[in-house]
């Protein structure tokens, strides 16, 4: 009989800000605790809220092996630690949380002088994470993180529009005259309207918004049934030479997040790769589907506290080809802010409006453009059209790709 213990708390002080002023706070900490056993083939499960005791969360994992839930008992044992490390904090603190609400009030001001036409409102939260995982081969592993999430709408007075633009941020460091620069950089661009002929044209996106459209081909099980636009192409050379795509788990790019997954799996570098170099190296997987399909095992999977692990995703990392977004893309580009609706098609055509988006010259934005549309091929995005990615926003770690697209107005 084989066990796992899995222990995970958040702690986190979140603020609603509504026409530029802190209206409402909520803090909250949370702990859950999981328990699995594994015996002949099956898994039994317990969870529950807090730090129970041990022995009784242990003994209903146990009773939970009647259910007979099919799950292969795959753990993992100790780690070498000439390569990876089984205790990894970045704890930093970023703003004392007695501070928080005076600094994001201040920040708040001072961003609605420096933007006088726009409202914000929406979220900004201050949350630590804590994790910690053992089994029965001796895993050992403990996590401990921060960040720093700055989630603002703004609303053009007067338009009537709920919204009109965003801002974002996510980081472990606050760096309020950066982040206000930043900020007025698109703030002046938005009322200078300028235009657009339709053609082809570098579109930049945030890597989320464009790679997570594209997520559902590299899911394991829809490989294998022949539904995904790869089947039959693992291992083979398949996009430009200059994308790496990988599962960002590393606390130190993309703070907040845990260097291991919930089935205790811990990858090079802390980012488990689905492409590399242009070659699909990887699919999404747990350890019951790559047990049950013959393929690797990405070790990505997350799990409720009393239920079985499924497939999961973190951060999309894309491994940088340029310095900064001038270099990146030089003269005129799109830079996208705000695109919803998109979707592909079967055969692999893809298409989205965007509704928000800025044109760039040599790295900054120099006004708004009209709503647009914009499309092109799944494996021509990521193959001859692939321009690279740039290393991000050293204040929030930020991803940003480009990507040649045919570009229309709406």
């Amino acid at each position: 009989m084989d066990k796992e213990f899995l222990t995970k708390t958040s702690r986190s002080v979140t603020l609603n800000v509504t026409a530029g002023k802190i209206d409402s706070f909520r803090e909250k900490e949370e702990t859950t605790s999981t328990t699995r056993i594994y015996e002949d083939g099956f898994i039994g499960i317990a969870g529950s809220l807090g730090r129970p005791d041990e022995e009784t969360l242990e003994s209903k994992a146990k009773d939970a092996l009647e259910l007979r839930i099919p799950y292969p008992c795959a753990l993992e044992g100790e780690l070498d630690e000439g390569t990876l490390e089984r205790v990894v904090r970045n704890e930093k603190e970023i703003i004392p949380v007695p501070k928080f609400i005076p600094t994001m009030q201040s920040f708040l001001a001072r961003l609605g002088s420096e933007c006088p036409r726009f409202a914000f409102s929406n979220k900004i939260s201050l949350k630590n994470e804590d994790a910690e995982y053992r089994n029965s081969c001796g895993r050992h592993l403990v996590s401990s993180t921060g960040r720093l999430s700055i989630n603002l709408i703004a609303q053009n007075r007067g338009s009537g529009n709920l919204f009109d633009s965003a801002f974002g941020y996510s980081g472990d460091h606050f760096d309020e005259d950066v982040l206000i620069a930043k900020f007025k950089e698109q703030y002046d661009a938005f009322y200078k309207d300028v235009d657009l002929v339709s053609g082809r044209y570098p579109v930049v996106f945030e890597a989320s918004d464009l790679m997570g459209t594209f997520l559902q081909q590299f899911v394991g099980e829809l490989y294998v049934a022949g539904a995904s636009l790869l089947s039959g192409r693992l291992g083979q050379d398949v996009f430009s030479e200059k994308l790496t795509f990988q599962d960002d788990m590393n606390p130190y790019s993309h703070p907040g997040t845990c260097f291991f997954d919930d089935e205790g799996c811990v990858a090079k570098n802390y980012r488990p790769t689905l492409i590399e170099r242009g070659r699909l190296v990887n699919l999404l997987t747990t350890k019951k589907s790559s047990s049950q399909f013959g393929l690797s095992n990405l070790g990505t999977a997350v799990a409720p506290c009393d239920g079985v692990p499924s497939l999961g995703f973190h951060g999309f990392y894309l491994e940088p080809t340029a310095e900064s977004l001038r270099e990146l893309v030089p003269g005129k580009a799109i830079f996208v802010v705000l695109a919803s609706g998109g979707d592909m098609t079967p055969d692999g055509h893809f298409a989205t409006p965007v509704q928000m988006s800025y044109l760039m010259e040599d790295g900054r934005l120099v006004g708004r453009l009209p709503e647009l549309n914009v499309s092109g091929d799944f494996f021509n995005l990521l193959e001859k059209d692939y321009i690279g990615a740039s290393c991000g926003d050293p204040l929030d770690n930020s991803r940003m790709c480009a990507v040649m697209m045919d570009v229309a107005r709406s």
